[in-house]
């Protein structure tokens, strides 16, 4: 029973983040929080995230802006190689509460003329999500206000942030592989969760084409304030 709720969400997951970019990768770890051991919760997540994002930049690979993926990639290898020296150590429950202020604040504050373009942003965005996904496994919503300034049509965003966490999640599932955490007693569950997140990119991706594109950012926002008011809330309750 819990195998199938987990497939379910993973279905249903991916096929949300295919259309609004963003708020599967949360609404899954929430589920997975309550069904699987805690310490196996980010690392299996991460595999199942990489299938589900990766499947998403496949079925339109035109439209990721390679341009700011390469400084992200080079920026992830940074963070995960720092945070492996410290994730065993340091005490995360408290780190989505700056994490929720500063997305609702990248979010709606106002658009600037100079778009807050600066040197290394991209390259430093990488550090800093790799670097915390490590503790708080869905780190998503970060990427977003970023690439919403960066001035993206809605399908360059929803794909560029899928290969934004597809490199996030590689290198998670490698550093926790070199910190020893066994994926085989999960490897059935992780198949079946991985056929489940790519047949949900499908429809997802086939939805949001359907989508008016102002419908699409309204929503795109408010969703994103959503997860990061209950990152906020969450280490409080």
């Amino acid at each position: 029973m819990d195998s199938s709720l987990l497939v379910i969400a993973a279905f249903l997951s991916s096929s949300l983040t295919a259309v609004l970019g963003v708020g599967g990768g949360m609404l899954l770890i929430s589920i997975m929080g309550v069904i699987l051991p805690p310490g196996a919760v980010v690392p299996v997540h991460g595999v199942v995230q990489l299938a589900s994002n990766a499947s998403r930049g496949a079925l339109a690979p035109r439209d990721i802006r390679r341009e700011i993926l390469w400084p992200f990639l080079a920026g992830c290898l940074a963070g995960a190689l720092v945070g492996s020296r410290v994730v065993l150590r340091v005490p995360s429950e408290f780190l989505p509460i700056p994490l929720g202020l500063f997305i609702l604040l990248m979010t709606w504050l106002p658009q600037i003329k100079t778009r807050l373009w600066f040197p290394g942003k991209f390259l430093s965005l990488g550090f800093v999500q790799a670097f915390l996904t490590l503790f708080v496994g869905a780190t998503g919503p970060l990427n977003l206000p970023f690439l919403i300034r960066a001035g993206l049509t809605r399908d360059q965003l929803v794909v560029t942030a899928a290969a934004f966490m597809t490199s996030v999640h590689l290198v998670k599932i490698i550093t926790f592989g070199l910190l020893g955490f066994a994926f085989t007693p999960y490897l059935g569950l992780m198949a079946l969760m991985i056929i489940a997140v790519v047949a949900g990119s499908y429809a997802g991706t086939r939805l949001r084409h359907r989508t008016p594109e102002k419908l699409f950012l309204l929503g795109f926002k408010l969703l994103i304030s959503l997860l990061a008011i209950r990152m906020i809330l969450s280490p409080l309750t």
